[in-house]
């Protein structure tokens, strides 16, 4: 099954990344990081995505959309969200950007590639927002 299609799949019926994270078993869990975003862990047969409770709600929504994509993509190792600290962006962290992108905006996504990848590579989270609420119109995350 190609990328698009399974993501596709995934957010079948507009379920946004929370949604999804809910209906994979995976629970979500809201806290005060200071200075990361998010970040994925399983403690024997539990998934938990944390998410900084101060972040926007389409920014919880794009960081969950990256955490389910480390869930999805790259199921053997926990990652930290961490965008504006870091000097080095690895490919995983590329992957989990443009997963959840392609989440949010659907077929849409594929459309915009060059530019949800471009955003992606630096992982700019309020480019990522940015690029979001214009593709999609942006009234369903206000």
């Amino acid at each position: 099954m190609s990328f698009c299609k399974w993501v596709g799949e995934l957010a079948g019926g507009g379920r946004k990344p929370l949604e999804i994270a809910a209906y994979l078993g995976i629970r979500v869990l809201f806290v005060p990081f200071k200075e990361i975003k998010g970040i994925v862990l399983s403690l024997c047969s539990e998934k938990f995505i944390l998410i900084d409770n101060g972040l926007t709600e389409i920014e919880q929504q794009l960081v969950c959309g990256h955490e389910l994509g480390h869930f999805l993509l790259h199921p053997s190792t926990n990652f930290l969200f961490i965008l504006e600290k870091t000097g080095l962006y690895s490919k995983q962290e590329h992957e989990a950007n443009r997963f959840a992108c392609a989440l949010m905006l659907g077929e849409v996504a594929e459309k915009y590639s060059g530019e949800i990848n471009e955003a992606a590579a630096h992982g700019r989270l309020d480019r990522l927002v940015e690029i979001v609420m214009r593709l999609a119109g942006g009234d369903e995350y206000t």
